[in-house]
């Protein structure tokens, strides 16, 4: 993990929203390896996970920020007490947060940390996922997704095809996994792409979508449209019906977990350190 943390050793101080670029809405800089953004349809807000340093740190730095939807910062360190955090999902008034080892449960509406619930066995807790009633999570290192449920935390499917999974995302009906691609590296590239997957949630069957994609990080829904990124190019992905990819977006590399929320594109900047928002054609 270490070469991640030399990339952001340029990372900008202070908090400030920035004049729109093309295509942009907003783009709020200063945070130190933001990874994932989350909306909060309850309190109309978005919740930003801070990894505070190296992305394998147990440190006690990672916190999680508030933002406005119109990108002004609410609290900069409004949920502490973490490490690494790294993927979010909100349900039933809780934000769930994948942190190294532990799945925080944080307090939706005052950030108080209720509850860390250790995954054992796991190294690299990544991306999180809810259907309204489950918390799905994946362990980047070991090929596992663990899923939360009627209070319990464990263990629920073990694959080397997940091939190092890392994004996560509920869609009708199924559980779509964003594979890293087999192979990897010191530096997190990888000997080959990762493809966009699907699990049967009463099977646990894997299925390719769309294949050989990238080193896939955020999966969501922009205009009703499946939408994908890879965190090494900085590329953003359009995914047809037919698993076919088309090219919407290039960014910097270090893009971590998009989100989507309406028409717009919610786009963590991690080595950047910043948040932007965007619209396409």
């Amino acid at each position: 993990m270490q070469p991640l943390k030399h990339l952001a050793a340029a990372l900008l101080l202070s908090l400030s929203t920035l004049p729109s670029a093309a295509g942009s809405l907003w783009s709020t800089d200063g945070f130190d390896m933001p990874e994932s953004v989350a909306y909060d349809p309850t309190t109309d807000r978005l919740i930003v996970s801070v990894m505070e340093g190296a992305p394998n740190a147990v440190d006690g730095n990672g916190h999680l920020a508030l933002l406005s939807t119109g990108g002004k910062v609410i609290d900069a360190s409004w949920a502490t007490g973490m490490d690494a955090p790294k993927g979010l999902a909100v349900m039933d008034g809780k934000v769930f947060a994948a942190d190294l080892t532990s799945l925080r449960v944080v307090d939706a509406g005052t950030g108080d940390l209720l509850q860390s619930l250790p995954a054992k066995g796991a190294v690299f807790l990544n991306d999180v996922t809810t259907n309204g009633s489950e918390i799905y999570v994946s362990d980047m290192m070991t090929n596992t997704i663990w899923r939360y449920a009627n209070g319990t935390f464990e263990k629920w499917l073990e694959s080397q095809v997940l091939n190092h999974p890392n994004g996560l995302y509920w869609d009708d009906d199924c559980l779509l996994v964003g594979a890293w691609g087999k192979g990897l590296k010191d530096d997190f590239t990888t000997e080959a792409p990762g493809s966009l997957l699907a699990i049967d949630p009463a099977t646990k069957s894997i299925s390719v979508v769309a294949q050989d994609v990238g080193n896939i990080d955020g999966i969501t829904r922009l205009n009703g449209k499946l939408v994908l990124n890879d965190w090494i190019t900085g590329k953003v992905f359009e995914i047809g019906t037919d698993g076919a990819t088309s090219e919407i977006l290039s960014e910097p590399a270090g893009l971590a977990d998009i989100s989507a929320r309406d028409e717009v594109l919610y786009l963590p900047h991690m080595l950047e350190g910043k948040i932007e928002a965007v619209t396409l054609d």
